[in-house]
C-alpha cells in the first residue's frame, strides 16, 4: 500500500505549520485593529445551502458526503455561505454592522495545480448589515493593512477594482441580457485563457462586438468609463465604483473591468488583489453580496467581505524571501546523565516550564548525543544533571551561542 498524502493536499510538518499559524496570527492581529471577532463554523454543511446560488461547475467541485437517510451533506468550498448562514441564525440579536473574520480550511474537487489544492486554507473577512461604500473600502483597506504587514509593496502587488452593476449595465448594452452569467464567467477568465481561445468562447457564448467588448474590458480611468455609462444599472454601478475607488490607496488600486468574480453570489463591488509578476493566481478575491441572506430565507441585509488563499500567498512570499521567521524556541534542554538521574530532570523542567519552554532527554543518550541534539533543535541552554549536581544541588546553565555558564540551585 502506498503511503503518500491525497492528490491535491498538504502536509504542514512543523516548520509549515509554524508559518501558517504565524500568517493567521498576524491576519488576527490586523482584523482586530479594525474591530474585528472570529468565529468558527462546521466543516460540512448542507449541500443545499452551499449550493443554491451556484452555477452547475461549482455544484460539480462540492465533496459530498455518502448520503444516509434523508440528510444530503457537502463540505464547504468557501467560508462566506457558512459565515452567511451563522449570521441568520441570530441576524434579530446581533449588533449592527456584524464584523467577522475566520481563518479555516475548504474543499473544492478540481484539478490541483500550483496555489490551487483540493483541501486549502483561508482567511476570511465579513461586514453584514452596511450598504455603505465605507464598508467595502474598509474590508479592501483591512487586507491591504495585513499585505503590507508582511512588508508587501506596491511594487509586488496590486489591487484590481470593479462592480457587477457597471459590468453588466455595460454588458447590456452591448449584448443584451441573454446568457449574461455565462460571459461574465468567461470574463472572470480572460487573463487565464489564450487570446484567440478567449475569443472565440464569447463569440460562442453570444458577443458578435468582441474588439468593443475588449475595449471596455480594457478601460482603466473613471473618465473614460463616465462617458460610456448609459442605462441606469450601469449609472449605478459606476457611482458606487468611484465612492469606493475614492476612499482607497491609489498607490496600491486600480480600475479593472475584467475583475467579475466567479461566485454568482456577487453584486456590486468586486475585487482581488494579484502579484505583479502574473506568477500566480488572485492572492485575496471578494466583494458585496447584498442578497444572500435574503436568499437564504433572512432579513434582507447588505453585506460584503473578502478570502485570502493561504497556499498562494505563502508561495509569493517564499519567492520573495519574505516567509514570517518562525524559528521555535526553547530555552532550556535538560540532558540526565544516567536513567537514575530523570526524576530530578523532570522535577527542575516542572519548575522552569512556569516562564520558559523546556525538553527533557527521555531516550537515555550519552551526553555527546544529547548535546548534539540540543543543537540541532534550536535550544537555546543546555542543563547538564549528574552526580556533582546533586551532591551540590546546583546545576550549570550552558549558552550554546556564547559558550557562557551560569549556575542555579536546584
Amino acid at each position: 500500500m502506498p503511503i503518500q498524502k491525497p492528490k491535491g493536499t498538504e502536509d504542514f510538518y512543523p516548520e509549515d505549520e509554524a508559518v501558517k499559524q504565524a500568517l493567521f496570527s498576524q491576519f488576527r492581529n490586523v482584523a482586530q485593529s479594525f474591530g474585528f471577532q472570529e468565529v468558527s463554523s462546521p466543516a460540512f454543511e448542507n449541500f443545499e445551502l452551499l449550493s443554491q446560488k451556484e452555477g452547475e461547475e461549482i455544484k460539480q467541485q462540492i465533496f459530498t458526503l455518502e448520503k444516509r437517510g434523508d440528510e444530503n451533506f457537502g463540505l464547504r468550498f468557501d467560508l462566506t455561505i457558512p459565515n452567511t448562514r451563522l449570521f441568520m441564525q441570530k441576524q434579530q440579536e446581533l449588533q449592527k454592522p456584524v464584523k467577522w473574520i475566520t481563518c479555516d480550511r475548504m474543499w473544492r474537487y478540481e484539478r490541483p495545480q500550483k496555489g490551487r489544492l483540493r483541501e486549502f486554507y483561508q482567511m476570511n473577512m465579513e461586514i453584514f448589515g452596511s450598504q455603505n461604500p465605507e464598508a467595502d473600502a474598509e474590508v479592501i483597506t483591512a487586507a491591504l493593512t495585513f499585505f503590507q504587514s508582511l512588508e508587501l509593496t506596491e511594487k509586488e502587488f496590486e489591487v484590481r477594482l470593479n462592480n457587477r452593476k457597471l459590468l453588466q449595465g455595460l454588458l447590456t448594452e452591448l449584448v443584451g441580457e441573454k446568457r449574461l452569467d455565462e460571459i461574465i464567467r468567461l470574463i472572470d477568465k480572460r487573463e487565464k485563457m489564450e487570446v484567440k481561445e478567449w475569443e472565440a468562447a464569447v463569440k460562442a457564448a453570444g458577443v458578435k462586438e468582441v474588439i468593443a467588448l475588449t475595449k471596455i474590458l480594457d478601460m482603466t480611468s473613471l473618465q473614460d468609463l463616465e462617458k460610456i455609462k448609459k442605462n441606469d444599472l450601469a449609472q449605478e454601478g459606476f457611482a458606487e465604483l468611484k465612492q469606493v475607488y475614492e476612499l482607497l490607496d491609489k498607490n496600491f488600486v486600480r480600475i479593472h473591468l475584467s475583475t467579475a468574480r466567479g461566485l454568482a453570489y456577487y453584486t456590486s463591488t468586486v475585487f482581488e488583489f494579484f502579484d505583479k509578476s502574473g506568477k500566480y493566481r488572485a492572492l485575496c478575491g471578494g466583494g458585496r453580496y447584498d442578497k444572500l441572506v435574503e436568499l437564504f430565507g433572512g432579513q434582507p441585509t447588505p453585506a460584503t467581505g473578502y478570502a485570502i488563499g493561504l497556499s498562494t500567498l505563502r508561495l509569493l512570499l517564499e519567492d520573495l524571501g519574505k516567509l514570517p521567521q518562525t524559528k521555535q524556541r526553547l530555552d532550556y534542554y535538560i540532558a540526565p546523565l544516567d536513567k537514575k538521574f530523570l526524576l530530578q530532570a523532570l522535577t527542575l523542567a516542572s519548575t522552569l516550564r512556569k516562564k520558559s519552554s523546556v525538553d527533557v532527554d527521555l531516550m537515555q543518550r550519552s551526553l555527546g548525543k544529547q548535546m548534539s541534539y540540543a543543537k540541532a533543535i534550536g535550544a537555546e541552554n543546555v542543563i547538564v544533571i549528574g552526580d556533582q549536581e546533586i551532591k551540590t544541588k546546583t546545576v550549570k546553565i550552558k549558552n550554546l551561542k556564547t559558550g557562557k555558564e551560569t549556575s542555579m540551585k536546584l
